[in-house]
């Protein structure tokens, strides 16, 4: 439907519906407006008197309240400054006890709002009873406040105003519970307005409060889901409607964005001034200009300009974020429970990702008597494993190599079911639910084919009562194991956002958008939205008594081309705590802004507890590829240690802007190396030490030293530091072990100047070659994938017989292509090289921005293949969260040549990740060398290693079955250390006595 045809549309049904308004209400007057979604939506974050004074300088009389975990400290505060300022307190946001006492006190009943609830049933019956059970509790609260209690919609079934009223009419009728009304907001209002006249007249007998903003059609589609009143197509047709509705009370004006608070008011004021006076047919006059708003007519950014270098140089060289004070820390509230420690429910443990386990048979006494108890082979193929398994009841649940899902005899090894999905399942998590609400227990993981997945445990079937049929599709696809809060089930998603669902029927809850959509916080920290950023592909925790899902992300893309991602790319590169239960951004840290070097925030979230001052706290800690661990309090988001940031470089690409600021963090200390110095190369054997030195004349290196089309850039990290593999910790000592790699990287950039050809044109016997050849690894536009190296620019860096060549012996993960006649390769060569087709006519097209593309993942190696710098190359680590400091490191993994030329244990490039026991241990695997072990946790000796059959590439468990405990490893090879590849899981144990 066009808007000319919406539009007629409504006003017909305004003649159909509307009743004679009362000309001389004043609906839109100052005196009848509520400033609502000013606190936590301040770019300006006001204190409480700065906020009071700024709506009582917009002569606005009253302010509906809403806040985060930050302004509970303030709660009081915020009501005296309303008192001194003759305010009215109208709303209160959701619910708190602190607040509801402080209203006790001051004798105060605002409006209390919160989310209507979307529950499922098989009949709208049972939602609507269940909607009002669900309800009743806090209505009565509110009720004995002697405040209204506003049923905020919000999107899912509980924002569909039919569905409002109807929980209402049951509250009111059933319950007594009259003071339950309905908090009506247009902006979670798009799929509304061509039946708002009858939606308004449904409602009406419950309204409590309108709240407006500007509205256009499918605006929430485009990216506009709010805009400044004045500024949408629809917005003087809303505002007849909601007057002639017969609607007589309060109107919200809405600040939900992150602007400057003042500005976006008065932009909404200035909007409805110019909007009110066309309701009785006046001229419109001049339509006011949005301070908020960008607008098409701002000048374009010089998107060729080169940083200035001096201006930077001129900055302080060092910022802070404070740490928080000891009485901010929030204390511990007792959970895990001890017992859960003795249990292995979830990938990496349990909801808290501490790959901690209390059991204790194994210990520094007996490591050494370790033997193999069973090992299981799949049989259905050959590939790598990377998922941590579940064991539950005696039963371990695992994916295997041939993309099947089974069930394993713990004790044994013996297979009792297996379960074919569609798409590879469970690549790096699976969740163990044991149900709740008449469900039973599930198993839940996602697939690669973007399916959600629930089974039955104790049969490998879908339950067919989720979602359709044992499934959920998944919008952006997950690889991590989701944590569940009473029935929210929260997945992150693989190629960005967070999706919640209900995990007894597969009903779609919310999604948080970890690249900010229009009129989200952060926003305006991109200046255009990629497809795939800020990914959550590192994985997730969940606290299950506070209701807190945490997150880390990845770097926004394209990867190295910052001059396509401008800003400070929130929420990529972030831990970001959400309200589990509304999908809501509780608070976020970043490490690096403005990332352009590919350096994800790789791991789980750890939640876990130390000791500061005396007092035991809660806290998250997130491990980095660059090698820091953020260590931050697990209710506000402060850092426990202070946080600096120095100064960083510039950028030389057209088109860059570079962050100003980086992390060079001091507590926790780092625990690997975060710039390649000349010192660190390599000194194996004098010849290689200078091969080496003769590299770097030719590079460029340097702490947080952007890429250039000059030289090769030189750094660490790319595999970490830390990996997806992540860390583990022991919450009784407050310690933290995590596995690193210590490997550099060269990389570098190429123009993209290649000339544009018809996509049209019939493809040449080159392109067809390639598209047989080349195209599953390096993309039909030769762009690359995945670690595979982008094709476009290759006549500037090779020849025909080097290409030629390495089509024949393959090279690191390339193979060897299949065998091609000289007239084919031939015309793949001149594919390639771009002669076998027409230059196209007409002079170059400059483009809007510079156009480069980034050569592909290249190690620094010596001439022997090994990393071309000084060991150790892989280690293990240990610090202490109570202080920060790094107790301890190790190598982990050796090279048998290097062992039998006498060279000292260098440790190897590994993808495995650590398990501590309470037992004293650190079981780890993950290196070249295909070995399991097994770490003095106190000192980090080495006590105990086992050959696998295949390299052990994903994190360990240990689970206890009939007395005894078990260890076990996924033991498949392959993966980003290459080698061969099988089948195993291998389990480990003392003898039988």
């Amino acid at each position: 439907m066009n808007f000319s045809s919406l539009s007629s549309f409504l006003a017909a049904l305004l003649l159909l519906s509307a009743p004679v308004r009362a000309a001389e209400y004043q609906l839109f007057a100052r005196s009848n407006l509520v400033a609502w979604c000013i606190v936590p939506f301040d770019a300006k974050k006001r204190t409480p008197p700065e906020r009071a004074e700024m709506v009582k300088r917009l002569g606005i009389p009253a302010i509906a309240y809403d806040w985060r975990a930050e302004h509970v400290p303030t709660f009081e505060q915020e009501i005296l400054e309303y008192q001194r300022r003759g305010l009215g307190y109208f709303a209160f946001w959701a619910s708190h006890e602190d607040a509801f006492k402080l209203f006790e006190k001051y004798k105060l009943h605002p409006q209390v709002w919160q989310t209507a609830t979307s529950p499922d049933a098989p009949t709208q019956e049972e939602r609507v009873k269940i909607a009002a059970e669900k309800t009743l509790k806090l209505a009565r609260r509110a009720q004995q406040l002697g405040s209204q209690y506003g049923l905020y919609n919000h999107g899912g079934w509980g924002g569909e105003p039919e569905n409002l009223v109807a929980v209402c009419r049951e509250l009111h009728q059933k319950h007594g519970a009259t003071n339950v009304g309905i908090v009506y907001n247009l902006h979670h209002g798009h799929d509304h307005v061509n039946r708002l006249p009858q939606a308004l007249a449904a409602m009406k007998p419950y309204l409590l409060c309108v709240n407006l903003n500007g509205m256009t059609r499918d605006g929430e589609k485009l990216g506009k889901k709010i805009l400044p009143l004045g500024s949408g197509e629809l917005d003087l047709l809303l505002l007849k409607i909601i007057r002639d509705s017969g609607y007589r009370g309060p109107i919200g004006i809405l600040g939900h964005t992150m602007n400057d608070a003042e500005e976006q008011l008065r932009d909404n004021l200035d909007g409805l001034d110019w909007l009110v006076p066309q309701l009785d047919g006046k001229p419109a006059g001049p339509r006011p200009k949005p301070r908020t708003l960008k607008t098409a007519s701002a000048p374009k950014p010089d998107y060729w300009a080169v940083e200035d270098a001096a201006a930077r140089a001129k900055l302080p060289l060092y910022q802070t974020i404070p740490a928080a004070t000891p009485a901010e820390l929030t204390p511990h509230n007792g959970w895990p429970a001890a017992e859960s420690y003795r249990t292995w429910t979830r990938s990496h443990g349990g909801d808290a990702n501490e790959r901690f386990s209390g059991l204790t048979q194994i210990s520094r006494a007996n490591v050494k008597q370790l033997e193999v108890a069973w090992t299981f082979h799949s049989g259905d193929g050959k590939g790598n494993i990377q998922c941590n398994p579940v064991i539950v009841n005696g039963v371990m649940f695992v994916p295997t190599v041939g993309e099947n899902f089974v069930a394993i005899d713990a004790a044994t090894g013996k297979e009792l079911w297996r379960f074919k999905p569609d798409g590879r399942p469970a690549f790096r998590g699976i969740t163990w639910w044991p149900g709740r609400d008449g469900a039973g227990e599930r198993l839940f993981f996602a697939t690669e084919e973007n399916w959600l997945y629930a089974l039955d445990p104790k049969t490998g079937q879908p339950v067919e009562s989720f979602g359709e049929k044992g499934r959920v599709k998944l919008a952006l696809g997950a690889r991590v194991a989701p944590g569940i809060f009473g029935r929210t089930l929260v997945i992150a998603g693989f190629l960005k956002d967070v999706e919640a669902f209900d995990a007894v029927t597969g009903e779609h809850r919310w999604t948080f958008h970890t690249v900010p959509h229009e009129g989200e916080f952060g926003h305006d920290t991109w200046d255009q939205l990629p497809a795939n950023a800020a990914n959550c592909w590192g994985g997730m925790a969940l606290d299950a008594q506070r209701g807190i899902a945490y997150i880390t992300t990845g770097s926004p893309k394209p990867n190295f081309l910052g001059m396509l991602h401008r800003g400070d790319n929130l929420f990529a590169n972030c831990v970001v705590a959400i309200d589990a239960r509304t999908g809501k951004r509780l608070w976020h840290f970043q490490e690096i802004r403005h990332d352009i070097w590919d350096l994800d925030m790789p791991a789980p979230p750890i939640l876990t507890t130390i000791t500061r001052d005396g007092k035991r706290v809660d806290v998250v800690a997130a491990v980095t590829k660059i090698g820091n661990t953020l260590l931050l309090d697990r209710v506000t988001g402060k850092p426990v240690f202070p946080f600096r940031l120095r100064r960083a470089p510039t950028s030389t690409l057209p088109g860059e802007i570079t962050s100003p600021y980086q992390p060079d963090v001091e507590l926790p200390q780092p625990f690997a190396r975060q710039e390649f110095k000349p010192a660190d190369a390599s000194e194996r054997t004098e010849e290689i030490r200078d091969r080496v030195l003769d590299q770097l004349k030719s590079a460029q290196f340097g702490w947080f030293l952007p890429l250039s089309d000059r030289k090769v850039t030189l750094f660490y990290n790319v595999h970490g530091g830390a990996e997806w593999t992540g860390a583990c910790a022991d919450p009784v000592r407050g310690r933290l072990y995590v596995t690193a790699n210590e490997v550099p990287w060269l990389m570098s950039l190429l123009v993209n100047d290649e000339p544009r050809f018809d996509p049209k044109a019939k493809p040449t016997h080159g392109e067809e070659i390639f598209r047989v050849t080349c195209m599953q690894c390096h993309g039909l536009d030769r762009m690359g994938v995945g670690v595979a190296p982008p094709l476009r620019g290759l006549r500037h860096r090779m020849k025909d017989a080097e290409v030629a060549e390495l089509l024949k012996t393959g090279r690191g993960l390339m193979p060897v292509a299949p065998p091609m006649s000289d007239e084919d390769l031939k015309a793949l060569l001149d594919f390639l090289f771009l002669r076998d087709r027409p230059a196209p006519k007409g002079p170059p097209v400059k483009p809007e921005r510079p156009q480069f593309v980034q050569t592909g993942w290249n190690r620094f190696l010596d001439a022997d293949g090994y990393p071309a710098c000084k060991p150790p190359w892989g280690t293990l680590n240990c610090l202490d969260l109570n202080s920060g400091k790094l107790l301890w490191k190790v190598p982990l993994g050796e090279y048998d040549a290097l062992k039998k030329q006498g060279v000292p244990k260098t440790g190897t490039e590994n993808f495995g990740g650590a398990m501590v026991t309470a037992g004293g241990l650190v079981f780890a695997g993950g290196t070249r060398d295909e070995k399991f072990r097994a770490f003095d946790a106190d000192t980090g000796e080495e006590l105990w290693s086992a050959k696998l059959p295949w390299g052990g590439y994903a994190p360990p468990a240990t689970y206890e079955v009939g007395g005894r405990q078990f260890v076990v490893i996924s033991a498949t090879g392959g993966g980003k250390l290459g080698g061969p590849t099988g089948d195993a899981y291998v389990a480990f144990a003392l003898p039988k006595r």
